[in-house]
């Protein structure tokens, strides 16, 4: 599956691949998240994701507080990023990840690019690294301004600032594995590629005709301790699926307790982008 930066403001799209294709890869996509709800919930969440989220509701607090409308809370999850918010209504492709979003105002099981909601009934829309898990987000993007005067979104930056930590998990899954990554984890890669940078998130905004503004942030995640980083890290859909066992866990406590202190705080750099409708 090949992936390529796309034209007309749409961002990454899947060269060659069918409307049939992608219906399946979002399916899958959501199958892995489902499976994964509880534990991305209980680790994922609780030690990263909160903190990941922080930006993309500072950057559209004002907006959404200056409006009486509710905020949507697209490809929310289990609600990192909605829970910062007042009635933020939810909206997931993952029934399970929905039902651990219990901060939410209302849920409603979705595809953020077919919102089954009217035009301008929502103060502003946002997507939490959702950009980097759709083929085409431009046309996310362009429904969220639909339904939304103000689009906020948020994604990796790629390529990712180096993490001794992660990068010791994946050499191990790798050995184990032959590789450190799920069919999910590839896919998602890819898609994040083509979204990760400053300029390509600006590219989305103006494709979705959003006047806005592009920054890269640091968001610093202290390190939980190895064993909530295992838990949060080899419960990720993402991962190598399959290794999981008391033999690996051991190995990878070895390799991570020999670690510096000053390599264990992540530095994570996430791109936010803050787009209004043009007039």
């Amino acid at each position: 599956m090949v992936v390529r930066e796309g034209h007309r403001g749409a961002g990454a799209v899947v060269a060659g691949v069918t409307g049939a294709e992608q219906c399946s890869a979002r399916r899958l996509i959501a199958e892995s998240y489902d499976l994964a709800a509880s534990r991305f919930a209980g680790v994922a969440d609780r030690h990263v994701y909160r903190l990941l989220a922080a930006p993309l509701a500072e950057a559209v607090a004002q907006a959404a507080e200056e409006s009486n409308a509710p905020v949507l809370d697209v490809a929310a999850g289990s609600g990192a990023v909605g829970r910062h918010l007042a009635r933020a209504v939810a909206v997931d492709v993952s029934l399970e990840q929905l039902r651990r979003n219990k901060d939410a105002w209302l849920r409603v099981r979705a595809d953020g690019e077919r919102l089954p909601f009217r035009a301008d009934c929502f103060a502003v829309a946002v997507c939490g690294f959702g950009i980097n898990h759709v083929a085409d987000p431009g046309r996310l993007l362009r429904e969220m301004g639909r339904v939304a005067p103000v689009v906020g979104v948020s994604t990796w930056q790629r390529p990712e600032r180096p993490y001794p930590p992660k990068q010791a998990v994946f050499d191990c899954l790798a050995r184990r594995a032959g590789g450190p990554r799920s069919a999910v984890g590839e896919l998602l890669d890819g898609y994040s590629d083509a979204v990760g940078s400053v300029d390509a998130v600006a590219e989305l905004l103006r494709g979705a005709e959003l006047a806005g503004q592009v920054d890269l942030v640091e968001v610093e995640v202290p390190w939980p301790g190895v064993d909530a980083y295992l838990d949060y890290r080899l419960s990720m859909p993402t991962s190598a699926p399959g290794v999981d066992d008391a033999d690996l866990r051991a190995e990878l406590r070895e390799v991570l307790g020999k670690l510096p202190l000053a390599a264990l705080t992540w530095h994570a750099g996430v791109v936010v982008g803050l787009g209004r409708r043009k007039r």
